[in-house]
């Protein structure tokens, strides 16, 4: 397809991106929405081809599926004059093979933020039944700033299918393939998981750990060969981290992760010095092998050789006359009856076995698929299968939508008899979590505690002359609801103590100095602006309390910037003062009886005492805007106990209008988006 084209009326070609197998990808303009597209589009000789056309057609039905920003989006499917396309997201970058060649060695850091990304769209194909079967480093794609995108669901399917085609041959890239997959047999979540194992492999060594002259020595290798150590060609790898190669690569799928989120969660802390003497990963051999190399053929009931060789005199051996074998021949019709009586006999055990084998089969079945579906259609294939619905339990999970099945008892795909009972594992939706009033508590704990159910938890530091260092103000969430671990953050503000120091000469510093050296030692520093001859603009002019006096640790220290020598004074700026008084909310009543939802492990009376105190205390943001403020950033914060007075500095010049907010424990209660100076 030539530069210029327009496909359809809406997509014009640019130029050719890359050449696949079955299909040609080019750069396109889509003109309607003024964006840069990928258009996958089938070869000529293949547009013919159903079986090219299904798996073209199965790619966009199986992208279009997943909602995941790691996986390349499909925004159009048509077809124009015989000619198929899909059109998709642009990712502006390379594959993963080349990004491994262009930046070998990668940090292992950075390795870990390239895996869990990889994790991170695979879980999502797995969560809704879609094994991709073909993950390989050509099929994801990096963008510049190391964003990963997986493409090319072509071969992908949904769990219950086959893997193999109706020639059998084997589909997937061979270096990259699971031994089962190798071998014909079902392809499952587990083998996707071998591919990123090989994948990850690969970003750690920079080559694939088999290779061979044909496919077929690879495949071979991929089944027996056992899998060559990253720490033979890199010593420095953490055995951590060589251990998820390890697990994810073992041949046995049942030895591998369980699940994409398991080797994701693994690799996360392979890092961590925690596991810097972690032994290696080794595969425990099974209790009863079984040699599944050699099968032996059973025999039949009668040796055709003998019985011809009996049948016709002239091909016996004679022996000479005299001798104890030389007895004399019975009549042939003695013989012919005795061998019609043995192919009865033989006949009736034959027609015996295959009634048995008829009756055995009749009275079984096979337990129906059913993991992924919805429990009210688990129970109809149960049924259809001429099998009856067991015991039906529910199970938190954050994989599994609500109502689908997560598992049955007996395994699927078993033989059992019919009338069999079925019992099911359905999914009860992510798991959630009661949390309780943690005020007055010890910070560490709590969020130890809360982290070890999933919670992700944020600190805010605040002075407080109430509480210890240390200790919980405040917490942005109401007590005695329920929430899921994986998506909640819960955030606290945490008691500084009252601690004196001795303040630092600010003078010459710019004001990100100040502001880091305030968040070092725990002081709130506030700007203000002035012309000055000494310093230079932005630089520090003079500060209150001066240098070396000794402050409270959360106090407020004032701080002058230099706007540079004035020049004209016909821009001066005039200044005044705002005065605006913050009430105080008591929330001493609150508090208390939240205090009985409390489920650490402090008793009730001491949740009690600490939640009434601490509760005492408002945290109070101010916001500024003015000629030397800016309204997204906080010009003050205070601790309050009674309804505070406080004066806001204005400097405005020309037409400008000032602005402030007031925001009293995470909720805005004061604001006013016109200050002037004539107004005030």
């Amino acid at each position: 397809m030539n530069k210029g084209y327009v496909l359809n009326g809406r997509y014009e070609i640019i130029g050719r991106l890359g050449e696949g197998g079955m299909a040609d990808v080019y750069l396109a303009e889509d003109l309607i929405l003024k964006r840069k597209v990928a258009v996958k589009l089938l070869r000529l000789d293949f547009r013919d081809n159903p079986k090219a056309k299904k798996r073209f057609q199965h790619e966009a039905m199986a992208a279009t599926q997943l909602d995941n920003p790691h996986i390349v989006g499909i925004y159009d499917v048509d077809e124009v004059e015989g000619m198929q396309y899909l059109v998709m997201e642009f990712v502006d970058g390379e594959d993963l093979k080349k990004y491994i060649k262009d930046n070998f060695p990668i940090p292992y850091a950075e390795v870990v933020n390239i895996m869990e990304q990889i994790c991170s769209a695979v879980s999502e194909a797995h969560r809704h039944n879609i094994i991709h079967r073909d993950l390989k480093p050509q099929n994801i794609l990096v963008d510049k700033n190391g964003y990963i995108k997986i493409t090319d669901f072509g071969i992908s399917r949904a769990g219950t299918e086959d893997t193999m085609t109706q020639t059998r041959s084997i589909i997937g890239s061979i270096h990259y393939l699971s031994p089962e997959q190798i071998k014909g047999q079902m392809a499952t979540a587990r083998s996707d998981i071998y591919s990123l194992g090989i994948i990850l492999y690969e970003i750690l060594t920079g080559k694939v750990p088999f290779n061979g002259d044909t496919a077929v020595s690879i495949a071979i290798k991929h089944s027996q060969t056992p899998m060559p150590s990253v720490r033979d060609f890199d010593p420095r790898i953490p055995q951590a981290m060589e251990n998820v190669v390890l697990k994810a690569t073992a041949k046995n799928p049942d030895d591998r992760y369980q699940t994409v989120n398991e080797m994701a969660a693994d690799l996360n802390t392979s890092l961590d010095k925690s596991r810097a003497n972690e032994p290696k990963f080794t595969v425990q051999p099974p209790q009863n092998p079984v040699d599944e190399a050699t099968r032996v053929m059973p025999f039949s009931p009668l040796d055709d050789t003998t019985a011809s060789a009996d049948a016709n005199p002239a091909k016996r051996e004679e022996k000479p006359a005299g001798t104890s074998n030389d007895k004399p021949k019975p009549p042939k019709k003695k013989r012919r009856r005795r061998w019609w009586i043995i192919g009865g006999i033989v006949g009736l055990l034959l027609i015996i076995l295959a009634f048995i084998m008829i009756v055995s089969a009749n009275g079984k079945t096979t337990v129906p698929i059913v993991s992924g579906t919805l429990e009210t259609e688990a129970e109809a294939k149960i049924k259809a299968a001429n099998l009856t619905v067991g015991s039906v339990k529910y199970q938190s999970s954050d994989k599994i939508d609500r109502h689908r099945v997560i598992s049955s008892s007996p395994k699927e795909e078993t033989k059992v008899k019919k009338g069999t009972k079925v019992n099911l594992v359905v999914s009860s939706g992510p798991r959630r979590v009661r949390v309780g009033n943690y005020v007055g508590q010890e910070y560490d704990v709590v969020k130890q505690k809360l982290e070890d159910e999933g919670f992700t938890v944020h600190r805010r530091n605040a002075p407080s002359s109430s509480f210890g260092s240390g200790r919980i103000l405040q917490q942005d969430f109401e007590s005695g609801k329920r929430f899921n671990p994986a998506t909640k953050t819960l955030t606290f503000v945490v008691s500084t103590g009252v601690k004196r120091i001795t303040l630092k000469d600010l003078t010459g510093m710019t004001k990100a100095q100040v502001v880091s050296y305030s968040n070092k030692v725990e002081i709130n520093p506030t700007f203000d602006y002035v012309y000055s001859d000494d310093q230079p603009k932005g630089r520090v002019v003079r500060q209150s309390p001066n240098a070396n006096e000794s402050i409270q640790q959360g106090s407020n220290v004032a701080v002058w910037i230099s706007r540079g020598p004035k020049k004209d004074s016909s821009d001066e700026l005039k200044s005044f003062n705002v005065k605006i008084t913050i009430p105080y909310l008591d929330n001493s009543s609150a508090a208390s009886s939240d205090s009985t939802l409390n489920e650490s492990g402090i008793s009730s009376d001491a949740a009690s005492t600490d939640s009434s105190s601490g509760s005492n205390e408002n945290v109070v943001l101010i916001y500024l805007k003015d000629h030397d403020h800016s309204l997204s950033t906080v010009y003050k914060q205070m601790v309050i106990t009674k309804d505070t007075q406080v004066t806001l500095p204005f400097k405005l010049s020309g037409n400008e209008v000032g602005q402030y907010k007031v925001v009293r424990d995470g909720r805005t209660i004061m604001r006013d988006n016109n200050v002037t100076y004539d107004s005030h």
